[in-house]
């Protein structure tokens, strides 16, 4: 007889806390609602952050490319000042976007982040290409 008790007792509880609203509904679909949009927030943030972080080693860089190519003469310096220049054309673009980036929300921050990412590549390889061209003409 105890245990009849208590198992009703038991199913009582759980079939309340089983009973759904449609109020409840509406507030777990706002919380999670809520609750995605402040982690997709934080990763924008996140993502930009590394993004200036990325552009401010790659200004340091470039200056110090700039300075390897103040010692250069001839041939080699007009080659070295191209490509710096070339390098400062696209991490200003990439500055841009950042700009825009920080402005752009929903589907459209998804679709600058992706493009962001690839113009970063594309960055970076030219970066890496004319350090290795800078390093052979020593």
């Amino acid at each position: 007889m105890k245990f009849l008790v208590i198992s009703l007792l038991a199913l009582s509880f759980s079939s309340v806390s089983l009973a759904t609203t449609k109020e409840d509904v509406q507030q777990k679909t706002t919380e999670a609602a809520s609750a995605a949009a402040d982690y997709t927030k934080e990763q924008k943030e996140q993502f930009q952050k590394d993004m200036e972080n990325k552009l401010a080693d790659l200004k340091k860089e470039i200056s110090e490319m700039k300075a390897k190519a103040s010692e250069k003469s001839g041939e080699a310096k007009k080659e070295m000042k191209a490509q710096i220049a070339v390098l400062e054309k696209k991490q200003d673009e990439m500055k841009k976007d950042l700009s825009k980036l920080k402005k752009s929300s929903g589907k459209a921050w998804s679709e600058m982040k992706s493009g962001m990412s690839k113009a970063w590549d594309s960055l970076s390889e030219s970066y890496e290409k004319a350090k290795a061209e800078f390093k052979e003409s020593k």
